[in-house]
């Protein structure tokens, strides 16, 4: 009996929980006709189908148990509950197929057995793409609708609340009134401290010191209710970044128009990178942009404004040939600071120190050690030099990577087994073609039909020996890799004063991060661990599917 696997899903786009169990009543009809046991339901609640697995559990768990085979069938209501995204949609159908997983989306008539699903299930993902463009056009519509009329379009800003707009008389589902629209209001508890912050700038306060007068007194940032998976010190406090923003794109407090009861919407929109699979903003045309004036939601004074503005374009104007620079030194965005995990930036030409304490002031982070730029340099490419790769750590590299070697081979032994089974039925198809070649049986589609195992004997022939070589190839070239580690290392030094970004690629590549620890005698001790994943990639490049990710060294410490 097939052992079937359902998986149900629902946006939050006129759709309720219920569906939930609409789809899996369906998918369990179905199941039942065919006489299927259902061992598994997978769901995710109110996501959007254009997130991938790291973005819905519950898909993530259903691919979890189909690459440990267990189940044999996957049953939807129809293929875009797995993605919106055409690619995506076809990426998910290969590996399903790849893993011997059976698909069928219900209400599609697709199933990945049948002959001809591939263009089927190509021509449904291409419909759900255009729904997704046309869901995404409708929406902004209604939008830009609301922003005429002065409502919020979405994100909170700073010295306001939100206020719901009811109907007076329809109920939602719930059977509370009907949110027609948003409007902000002004909190008064956070315009205060807008106000404050605005005069404290332009009587010639920076941003930093600001951030460190606002953190001193406890007052909550903006965004505060944000947490991340890894806490930090540094969340939920303000920092200067957060006041000085952007003064083209008006980003930040300080250059915010709503605060004199100016508000733009439509001035940037988002776009996913295809390759980091990540939105990035871009800025609109300028033609675009919807401007509504709201004198009620002013909170600064237009005088004080003026005075704001002229000194950022003084301030931007004196910066000039400084901005959009990328780091140009050797150990920019690798140092940590370890009290507040804030990255320790270049505080002047000649030293670095923690910017959670430059940034957000004593309050956030105590750490004001100062170190010097040439010092740190010097010391922790020392470090990378003579006390990491000691004659310990290379045998340590050496077995760890044997056992995880043995570990792979045993793991890819059952698919080298198919592979070699596939091989063999292709082998036989062959012998057959080429017995009737010889009795005389050579018509076109016999020609193809050769050409086609032919090709498909290739293949499996090259995935066998790519499969039972790689493995061995990083245990060969284990010893390279030492040797390439040391010449990159003692290159290093001289990379460092012509090519910093490769030399300092190169350092992130070997050890992750430096943290920086303050001692009780007010010095800084390194601590530098370094990667093993970083020493085979010199050796095999990238390709090495984390065979040891997360593993480093004995961590060196060394003083500063």
């Amino acid at each position: 009996m097939a052992r079937v696997a359902l998986y149900a899903r629902y946006s939050s786009e006129g759709q309720r929980e219920a569906s939930i169990d609409d789809q899996f009543r369906n998918c369990e009809h179905y199941a039942a006709r065919e006489g299927w046991q259902i061992v598994e339901r997978y769901a995710d609640k109110g996501i959007s189908g254009t997130k991938d697995e790291t973005g819905r559990d519950g898909y993530a768990a259903m691919l979890k148990a189909a690459r440990a085979k267990q189940f044999d069938v996957l049953l939807v209501d129809d293929l875009s509950r797995l993605s919106r995204d055409s690619m995506k949609t076809e990426g998910a159908r290969r590996l399903f197929v790849f893993l011997g997983v059976r698909l069928i989306g219900i209400g599609d008539g697709i199933d990945s057995a049948a002959k001809g699903s591939k263009a089927l299930a190509g021509f449904k993902g291409l419909m759900n793409d255009i729904f997704l463009d046309d869901l995404r056009e409708k929406t902004h519509r209604g939008l830009a609708g609301q922003a005429l009329k002065g409502n919020n379009c979405g994100g909170r800003v700073y010295g306001y609340k939100h206020v719901p707009v009811e109907h007076p008389t329809e109920k939602d589902e719930f059977g509370r009134p009907k949110i027609l629209a948003v409007r902000r209001e002004i909190d008064e508890e956070q315009a205060q401290w807008v106000r404050q912050v605005f005069q404290w700038y332009a009587d010639g306060r920076s941003p930093r010191e600001i951030a460190g007068e606002l953190n001193q007194r406890h007052v909550r940032a903006p965004g505060a209710a944000y947490r991340r998976k890894r806490p930090s010190r540094c969340y939920g406090t303000w920092s200067a970044s957060v006041l000085h923003g952007d003064l083209q794109h008006a980003t930040g407090m300080l250059a915010n128009p709503i605060y004199i009861g100016k508000a733009i919407w439509n001035r940037r929109e988002w776009v996913m990178n295809p390759e980091t699979k990540r939105r990035v903003p871009r800025l609109r045309p300028e033609s675009e942009w919807i401007v509504t004036e709201q004198p009620d939601l002013r909170i600064i004074p237009q005088t004080l404004w003026n005075r704001v503005q002229q000194r950022r374009t003084a301030q931007a104007q004196s910066q000039q040939g400084h901005l959009g620079r990328g780091p140009k030194y050797l150990l920019s965005g690798l140092l940590k600071c370890d009290e507040c995990d804030s990255n320790f930036v270049v505080a002047d030409y000649y030293r670095y120190c923690c910017g959670g304490h430059l940034n957000r002031r004593a309050s956030v982070c105590t750490n004001e050690l100062r170190v010097s730029r040439k010092l740190v340099e010097e010391r922790c490419l020392a470090a990378l030099r003579d006390e990491l790769l000691t004659p310990e750590a290379v045998e340590r590299i050496i077995q760890k990577t044997t056992r995880l070697l043995a570990t792979r081979n045993r793991e890819r032994q059952p698919e080298l087994e198919r592979l070699h089974r596939q091989l063999a039925t292709v082998e036989s198809e062959l012998a057959n073609i080429m017995k009737a070649i010889k009795a005389g049986i050579l018509t076109a589609s016999t020609k193809t039909e050769l050409e086609q195992a032919e090709a498909e004997r290739l293949r499996l022939q090259d995935d066998i020996k790519t499969r039972a070589t790689k493995a061995d190839k990083v245990a060969t070239l284990l010893p390279r890799a030492v040797e390439r580690y040391r010449t990159v290392v003692n290159d290093l030094d001289r990379l460092s004063k012509t090519h910093v970004a490769q030399a300092r690629e190169q350092i992130r590549e070997l050890v992750g991060e430096i943290r920086l620890v303050p001692t009780a005698d007010g010095y800084l001790d390194a601590v530098l661990t370094g990667r093993y994943e970083g020493v085979l990639k010199l050796a095999v490049g990238a390709k090495l599917n984390n065979m040891v990710a997360g593993e480093g060294f004995e961590p060196s410490t060394f003083g500063l």
